[in-house]
């Protein structure tokens, strides 16, 4: 029991760490997606007790996802603005009422699919020296880097194949959302969380 107990306090406070390294390498804004990936394929190695001290393999992973991530990035920041200007328009249109709600179901399935997108990279990523490979989904050509394009097809079709665990992935981008307007100090550490949320309803490939 007292092992249990150690494994999980272990477990906790890697996921929190994990969460101020994302919200560190996250501060240019378009590393977002790279940073996240990387705390998802920290993560993942912890729960399957691979890899080294996280916070090495961390910033490793964040270079090596940067390298098509920026763009990934930079694209979902857009989508930010689009979103944002698109809800601005449709409140002064007639039928207001019916739009708003939809652009946001079309806003959350975005996050859905962005975030998961973010896990397939991480997961089908080339293991370090010595570990098991995470399998081939996702990853470029060759086998030896993830592909984000591939990666953005792989997470739709994963979406629209397994509805449930995109639900419980939305619900858990809407509590890390939720917990950072209550507080935005949890800001630094709820990318964690949700980077955990994502490999667990993702899972090695």
């Amino acid at each position: 029991m007292r092992t249990q107990w150690r494994t999980g306090l272990g477990d906790f406070s890697d996921c929190l760490l994990a969460g101020v390294l994302v919200a560190l390498a996250s501060v240019p804004v378009v590393t977002a997606g790279p940073a996240f990936v990387a705390g998802c394929r920290v993560l993942d190695r912890a729960r399957h007790d691979l890899g080294r001290p996280l916070w090495t393999t961390f910033w490793a992973d964040f270079r090596e996802a940067a390298r098509g991530g920026v763009a990934f990035g930079l694209g979902c920041l857009a989508a930010v603005v689009l979103l944002a200007v698109d809800l601005e328009v449709v409140a002064s249109m007639p039928g207001a009422g019916v739009l708003q709600p939809a652009l946001w179901v079309l806003a959350a399935a975005g996050v859905v699919v962005a975030v998961r997108t973010c896990e397939v990279v991480a997961t089908a990523g080339p293991a370090p020296a010595g570990e098991r490979p995470s399998g081939t989904a996702g990853r470029s050509p060759d086998g030896t880097a993830p592909s984000w394009r591939r990666a953005i097809g792989t997470a739709a079709r994963e979406t629209a194949a397994a509805p449930g665990r995109g639900v419980l992935l939305a619900a858990a981008a809407g509590i890390a959302g939720l917990l950072i307007w209550m507080l935005p100090i949890l800001a630094l550490v709820v990318a964690g969380p949700l980077a955990l949320a994502a490999v667990a309803t993702g899972g090695r490939r």
